[in-house]
């Protein structure tokens, strides 16, 4: 192998025999190409940006370059200034580390406006700047939606009032800008709306408004009466989150089963909405109950006694007794018990609940197995006793309830005709664009050795190697017949004798005298062979 210090002199000494004007071709040539290489192995290696913050004020943006160029970090400014981008293996980074130096901030004012306490502060000034703390989390909570661009709160507090009477309900109007092509759907509003409500004291939903710099009303306030068209989106709303779970319950158990992507499942539910209000009096004739008892007992008692005529007083009485004249004496009671019965009342109110699950219906369409015949995929169905397994399987994630009426319906259909892994052609991308960057470089190095390193020292190094007499008689013989001007006469070949092998040879058999005599052994073998085929 050529040393390096050998490969500097005879560059030396092919540039000495080179004319200036060849001198100034080479060096152009090579000064060309490896201008050209150096470009494109820095194209090939420049940093790839991606973005770091989008749709940012000035303010903001004006912060984050601020500390990117304090940290030395390289990037680019895209979209009037609104997007920043960095070198794609830093975003991460960047990102932690701006949200550590709290950035970037945000259009609104936080509680961090409380951080610096003024001694001369008044209590009026420390109310609005608690009401403007509070806008700005507000402000800030909402613009985490993604999407939301930005958003604008403003809170109405009355004076209060030591009068109830006289006290103001406190409202609040809320101003979104939306990002370009998004919309928030009716769950995501009333988000909003409940957010801001629990965040201000005495703040009812019904005196929040929500609407959009293109001058849509998202939220209005009902005024105490049912929306007919809010009413009956969410009565849609619940049956599509009713029919998504059993979705989701039977196809993620039938997909461990089977495997990913062998199973599509429908669900179908039909829900009552109907609120029934029901009033029962049930009266019971067998059972019956005391209401009332009333009771009266009355006794008496009389007598009478005669004594003699014309005697009264007490002379009467003794004169009585001793002729044992007695009166008539008589005693009289009563009683009266009056009960009454009351037949047994059962009264009942009864309010249905609205919502009520009518019937089910389920649709499974199930994929089989698939094998390769003679170079082909052959689709195999699944047998009878497996589709049962799986419609008994379904059933009883459903709930199945035949007296209800529900409907399962497992059908074995060939989903596709070959096999594919899941997620293939992902991973092949993903794979290729971590490859392409180093492969690029290297094609671009096999580029530069084949097509210029190598017909550079085919004709400047390799082709005077041959040094010695030889050389020179063939050069001074080709002046020579180049100076007599005969036109049509090339320079003979040189043809180098071929090497002497026999001393190689002696000295391979002395150093492995074994396999030698092996060697010769097969020869004398194959050349019997030979003889003795030539004499058949």
């Amino acid at each position: 192998m050529m040393k390096l210090p050998d490969f500097i002199e005879q560059l030396k000494g092919i540039s000495q025999n080179l004319t200036l004007r060849q001198r100034i071709i080479t060096g152009s040539v090579v000064a060309l190409v490896l201008a050209g290489f150096a470009a494109l192995f820095f194209l090939t290696n420049q940093a790839t940006y991606k973005t770091l913050y989008t749709d940012l004020d000035s303010q903001d943006a004006a912060e984050v370059i601020k500390w990117l160029k304090k940290e030395n970090v390289p990037y680019k400014i895209a979209q009037g200034g609104n997007t920043i981008k960095v070198p794609e293996d830093k975003v991460y980074d960047v990102r932690l580390s701006l949200a550590g130096a709290g950035l970037p901030s945000g259009s609104g004012v936080g509680f961090e406006i409380f951080d610096r306490n003024n001694l001369g502060t008044t209590d009026f000034v420390q109310r609005v700047n608690y009401q403007r703390a509070l806008q700005g989390e507000l402000e800030k909570t909402i613009e985490q939606f993604p999407q939301v661009r930005s958003a604008r709160v403003h809170i109405a507090q009355p004076k209060e009032s030591l009068f109830v009477t006289d006290r103001q309900p406190t409202t609040a109007s809320v101003v979104l800008t939306m990002k370009r092509g998004a919309r928030l759907n009716s769950r995501q509003i009333s988000a909003i709306v409940h957010l801001t409500a629990c965040a201000v004291p005495r703040l009812s939903e019904d005196n929040i408004s929500v609407v959009d710099t293109t001058g849509n009303v998202l939220y209005e306030s009902k005024d105490g009466k049912d929306n007919l068209a809010d009413h009956t989106n969410a009565q849609l709303l619940y049956q599509k989150r009713l029919e998504g779970y059993y979705k989701r319950k039977i196809q993620s158990m039938l997909e461990n089963a089977l495997g990913p992507d062998k199973a599509v499942v429908r669900v179908s539910a039909e829900i009552d909405f109907d609120q029934v209000q029901t009033s029962e009096d049930r009266f019971d004739p067998d059972l019956v109950a005391v209401r009332s008892e009333h009771k009266m007992i009355e006794t008496g008692s009389s007598s009478q006694s005669a004594g003699i005529p014309g005697v009264k007083g007490g002379l009467a009485n003794k004169l009585q007794g001793n002729t044992g004249l007695n009166g008539d004496t008589s005693s009289k009671t009563r009683q009266q018990s009056t009960t009454n019965y009351e037949i047994t009342r059962l009264q009942r109110q009864i309010n249905g609940a609205a919502g009520k699950l009518i019937r089910l219906s389920v649709g499974v369409m199930v994929d089989g197995s698939y094998k390769k015949e003679k170079g082909k995929i052959v689709y195999v169905p699944r047998t009878p006793e497996q589709m049962a397994s799986i419609e008994q399987i379904v059933k009883a994630a459903m709930g199945f309830n035949e007296e209800r009426g529900d409907e399962v319906s497992v059908a074995n259909i060939a989903f596709s005709a070959t096999e594919k892994g899941p997620g293939k052609m992902d991973r092949i991308l993903t794979i290729g664009s971590k490859l392409i960057r180093p492969f690029a470089n290297l094609v671009l190095a096999l580029i530069f050795i084949f097509l210029v390193l190598r017909p550079l020292l085919n004709r400047f190094v390799l082709s005077p190697a041959t040094e010695g007499g030889e050389a020179t008689e063939l050069t001074e013989e080709t002046q020579a017949i180049e100076g007599t001007g005969m036109p049509g006469l090339e320079p003979p070949k040189v043809f180098e004798p071929l090497p002497d092998v026999t001393n190689e040879l002696r000295d391979l058999a002395n150093e492995y005298p074994e396999r030698a005599a092996a060697l010769i052994k097969i020869w004398l073998r194959e050349k019997m062979e030979t003889e003795d085929a030539n004499a058949a």
